[in-house]
């Protein structure tokens, strides 16, 4: 018994021995050129190993469920307009020393487990529309890329184990307007929870869409960000179909958003969670920790979302079904005071131009609808950074094409292409 232990464990030590090719990547990296693509497929199958290894110490897990949730009919706090209407409304000034809103039922769930479940959050109707958008959208983005007319990190981000994956950057029209409408603006849930959290001042950090095929791989574990005493950014998740565990869900490790988690995690030495955006795991796997940890599964309905801390400890799951795809469309958003490097899976023309105060403004003058024109003749906020946007996009000739889901556009001489 004690030779088969023995060599049990010998084993086990060369496995780990094996997998280190792949544990210094962090949760994102850029696609591999041709000359490191037989080096990058290595890495994979040894991150691919890891992934499923430490699933194996993983308890089974049990669903993400939602906290008993009301729809505010005025978010109190968010945006910058509505931020004033309630200070004036209630004519009371906050002097030194003045007690702090209490945090609300879900974010204070949040503080504590790192990640929350909010029912809902998209109308059926959307999440179908959303969801052809989203397939032809890749269609597209695919084609621009090919032929060259398009930058692929324009269209596309960046993903560990990309096989079978797809993480799609989306524009500013169509669908993805009316879904900012559902989740960010009056009436939302989201929306107050977010300035709860990260302020109206709190950056678009992520627009985008991930999709998993059958056949894609279990990810490691992996925090998006480092630890840091005041959170980065916070993700939603919201899922445009049923998702079950065949699937392959989101894997989230509630309570894994502290300091002590990722001390634990990254072997006793912090400072490895601060050597990639997303940090680096190497030898041994913590098992004992692993096997200690609570875990919940993103087991969405179509239009529910998971919004969690990019410091709490998750992973994609394999899709072990024969023909369903999972699409999860997400939005993230920076705190101001963040000092960390953030990844940014938003197309460049966005990057750093829409606060959440903004967007709430934006989304209020828009009135439900996806387009408007102001007083100036323009297309408002969102539309101006869609024309700038559209600037990637160029025919084999060098000149602009412009294409949007809505309205066609013509850009101003501040926009002359020479």
């Amino acid at each position: 018994a004690a030779s088969d232990f023995q060599s049990e464990q010998q084993g086990r030590t060369m496995l780990l021995s094996l997998l280190h090719i792949g544990l210094a990547a962090p949760c994102r990296t850029r696609p591999p050129t041709m000359q490191a693509s037989g080096l990058e497929a290595e890495r994979n199958k040894a991150t691919a190993r890891r992934g499923v290894m430490e699933r194996s110490f993983l308890q089974p897990g049990t669903a993400l469920v939602a906290l008993e949730q009301k729809r505010a009919a005025n978010p109190i706090g968010f945006g910058a307009k509505a931020a004033a209407a309630q200070v004036k409304k209630k004519k009371k000034t906050r002097t030194k020393g003045s007690r702090a809103r209490p945090l609300s039922a879900l974010a204070t769930e949040l503080k504590a487990s790192g990640v929350v479940r909010i029912d809902g959050a998209l109308s059926p109707a959307l999440v179908e529309e959303l969801r052809e958008f989203v397939d032809a959208e890749r269609v597209q983005a695919t084609a621009d890329v090919k032929a060259g007319r398009c930058d692929q990190k324009a269209r596309f981000a960046d993903l560990v184990l990309l096989d079978k994956r797809c993480d799609l950057l989306l524009p500013l029209h169509g669908p993805p307007i009316a879904a900012l409408q559902e989740l960010l603006g009056e009436g939302s849930v989201l929306g107050p929870l977010l300035q709860e959290v990260v302020g109206e001042a709190g950056v678009l950090q992520e627009l985008a869409c991930l999709t998993s095929e059958p056949g894609s791989a279990q990810q490691p574990l992996h925090p998006d960000t480092p630890w840091t005493p005041i959170p980065s950014a916070y993700t939603a998740f919201i899922a445009l179909q049923d998702v079950d565990v065949e699937m392959g869900p989101t894997l989230y490790l509630p309570g894994t958003q502290t300091k002590e988690a990722h001390t634990s995690f990254f072997g006793g030495d912090l400072s490895l969670g601060n050597a990639g955006v997303s940090g680096v795991r190497r030898p041994p796997i913590p098992e004992e920790f692993l096997r200690s940890r609570e875990v919940k599964l993103g087991l969405l309905k179509a239009g529910d979302l998971a919004l969690y801390n990019q410091q709490t400890l998750h992973c994609g799951s394999a899709n072990e079904s024969r023909d369903k795809v999972r699409r999860q469309f997400y939005i993230s958003m920076k705190n101001p005071l963040a000092q960390s490097k953030l990844c940014a899976s938003l197309r460049p023309a966005f990057r750093n131009k829409l606060t959440l105060g903004a967007m709430k403004d934006e989304l209020a003058a828009l009135n439900g609808r996806r387009t408007r024109v102001d007083e100036g003749g323009g297309r408002g906020l969102f539309g101006k950074l869609d024309e700038v946007d559209a600037l990637e996009v160029r025919d084999t000739e060098g000149a602009v094409q412009i294409r949007f889901g809505d309205e066609g556009s013509q850009l101003g001489s501040e926009y002359e292409i020479i």
